[in-house]
């Protein structure tokens, strides 16, 4: 294990994503692979598989504000996942879970909808689907 790379300043990775992409896509890879690399050995599989996730997301998005959204989007359902987990720690044994389910719907300028929930969830409440309405330009 050597000692972690320094993350540049916000300015310095601003500029560099805008006037070198190339350069600042492999930097954004040399610091993952170096966070990850400096992990303990027991996570960095599974840091490596949701880096793997998180590239995966990336390239199939049609924009870097859809990647952005299902990178969140993906953060948040991890955090849910380990909520209801931690709620059935706690909840006494044989005590019916009642309580409102959270969760997460986002959706980017490029019409990609990102919704996550638990399946039990997703199965009682998908009775509809809300699409946009795109109302006519009148020619003017």
């Amino acid at each position: 294990m050597s000692a972690p790379k320094k993350l540049p300043s916000h300015d310095v990775l601003s500029k560099l994503a805008r006037d070198d992409p190339e350069a600042f896509e492999e930097l954004r890879r040399e610091l993952n692979d170096d966070l990850i690399n400096n992990a303990p050995e027991r996570m960095q599989p599974r840091l490596r598989g949701i880096q793997f996730r998180v590239d995966a997301m990336r390239q199939l998005s049609k924009s870097p504000l859809g990647a952005a959204v299902r990178v969140y989007s993906l953060m948040w359902e991890s955090f849910l996942e380990m909520n209801r987990e931690l709620q059935a720690l706690v909840r006494p044994p044989d005590t019916p879970h009642h309580g409102t389910q959270l969760r997460l719907v986002c959706s980017t300028t490029d019409d990609e909808v990102v919704e996550q929930m638990s399946e039990p969830q997703a199965r009682l409440e998908r009775s509809a689907r809300v699409i946009e309405f795109r109302g006519r330009s009148i020619p003017g």
